[in-house]
């Protein structure tokens, strides 16, 4: 909120909540977020091999966030955008840097950033 000396923003989709960092941030409660939001020491790697099964590779590729940190997270996305390094997981679209690989993904970020 305007004037909060909090650093921690709330962001909801249909499929889930997460904090990200925010600072100076001048978002309003209910104000859309558009960008995507990026995150720092961003960790990626295929979720699984082209020659594992398919239901292996299904299994795999199904969409998790996990916090770790105050605004640290690990997870399964799927890849928006391979040469924008864009993912996106329940809804969440990040910018991570290099991504290996289309489809899905593994990832870890140290830290998340609203842009």
């Amino acid at each position: 909120m305007p004037g909060d000396e909090s650093a921690t923003v709330t962001l909801r989709s249909a499929q889930g909540v997460i904090d990200a960092f925010c600072w100076p941030c001048d978002l309003a409660c209910g104000t859309y977020v558009c960008d995507a939001l990026s995150g720092d020491n961003a960790e990626v790697q295929a979720a699984y091999l082209a020659d594992w099964p398919d239901d292996v590779r299904a299994q795999r590729s199904v969409e998790r966030l996990e916090k770790v940190g105050e605004w640290s997270y690990k997870g399964v996305a799927r890849v928006v955008d391979q040469s924008l390094g864009l993912i996106e997981v329940l809804g969440f679209r990040i910018e991570v840097g290099e991504v290996p690989c289309d489809g899905a993904v593994e990832f870890s970020i140290s830290r998340l950033n609203v842009r």
